[in-house]
């Protein structure tokens, strides 16, 4: 069983409702901001950004784009730049992002602690990173990180709230918050932020 080829072939790999959920409440952006999003994947979600922020200029990046769905893509009226690149080298200018988003993409970094010290890095002063991802602490953690070892990827990890808080701290963050939809607290997804200081 190919799980790669299975996860290419699903119609949205994440649902709209993790990206509402951390534009309705968890940051607060400039209606022409620019947003990176690493680990585009199918490219669905930077496309929905691009509809749900009209004005924003979206980057959305990717190390590899063997899933990408660029013909199935409906973008809004600026279409998001599509990069190919490492995480632990984006290719953006320091300061230059407003926000940096990972979505059900940090559990399978390589180099967590680079990654999150690059997003420090291309963050302006006041901008914000947001990562929602599987909740270490939950129960369904460690079926997950066993099902991506079988054919995803063998360095899935689901991280906990304090190692990610950790990770944030080291690269220069802070205003590190811990978000959960209402009445699901300490459910299995969270959405964490943390900001470059002003």
């Amino acid at each position: 069983m190919n799980l790669k080829r299975i996860f290419s072939k699903t119609p949205m790999s994440r649902s709209s409702r993790a990206y509402d959920f951390a534009l309705d409440t968890v940051l607060s952006l400039p209606p022409e901001g620019r947003i990176l999003e690493i680990g585009t994947g199918q490219g669905f979600s930077a496309a929905y950004l691009s509809r749900r922020l009209p004005q924003a200029h979206i980057i959305a990046l990717d190390v590899t784009y063997e899933c990408f769905k660029g013909d199935e893509l409906e973008f809004g009226p600026r279409k998001p730049d599509f990069l190919q690149a490492s995480a632990p080298q984006l290719p953006l200018e320091s300061a230059s992002c407003d926000a940096v988003l990972l979505v059900m993409t940090f559990h399978c970094l390589p180099e967590p602690q680079e990654v999150i010290r690059e997003a420090a890095r291309v963050l302006k002063p006041g901008g914000s990173l947001l990562i929602a991802d599987v909740n270490g602490h939950h129960w369904i953690a460690r079926p997950f990180e066993w099902v991506e070892h079988l054919g995803i990827s063998p360095l899935t990890h689901a991280y906990t709230p304090e190692e990610i808080r950790a990770l944030t701290e080291a690269a220069g963050l802070r205003d590190f918050r811990i978000h959960w939809r209402p009445g699901k607290e300490g459910g299995f997804m969270m959405w964490v932020r943390a900001q470059r200081p002003k």
